[in-house]
């Protein structure tokens, strides 16, 4: 069977990556590599509170990898996530491979901060992606003319 290009997005335990977050990452790498799958990029992406709770989980971590797999290998790796604690739930996504090398350099060039919907932007600042007007000055009220 081909090798195709995948964006997996994996919720994990987010208070097993608080603990043992090298050790977290692991499962999710080990898992790949039961299914033959080569990972190219992986970072975690957002820790937060879910929206519904997931195995009696109120928080989750989202961490988002890109890999290569043969496409007959699928089941097999929606069935490891299933049977693993740590994963609570998982979603991937077969890209063409102009948009698997638009992620790969999105996720390798990142800051690797984790954000997260607690750290909202200013809405008074129109440069921090806030929703607001911003500040009225005398400097401003004179470009305004």
């Amino acid at each position: 069977m081909a090798e195709y290009q995948y964006e997996g997005m994996f919720l994990l335990d987010s208070n097993r990556f608080a603990a043992d977050a090298e050790g977290t990452q692991q499962v999710v790498h080990g898992i790949l590599d039961r299914v033959g799958a080569k990972v190219v990029a992986s970072r975690p992406w957002q820790d937060g509170r879910l929206c519904y709770p997931i195995e009696k989980q109120r928080k989750g971590l989202y961490y988002l990898t890109c890999f290569t797999m043969e496409g007959d290998q699928m089941p097999e790796l929606n069935r490891l996530c299933k049977l693993n604690e740590t994963v609570l739930r998982q979603l991937v996504i077969r890209h063409s491979k102009v948009i698997f090398d638009a992620m790969v350099d999105a996720l390798t060039s990142h800051d690797g901060a984790l954000h997260s919907p607690e750290q909202r932007a200013d809405p008074r600042d129109p440069r921090s992606g806030g929703y607001g007007e911003r500040e009225r000055t005398p400097d401003s009220i004179d470009e305004g003319r």
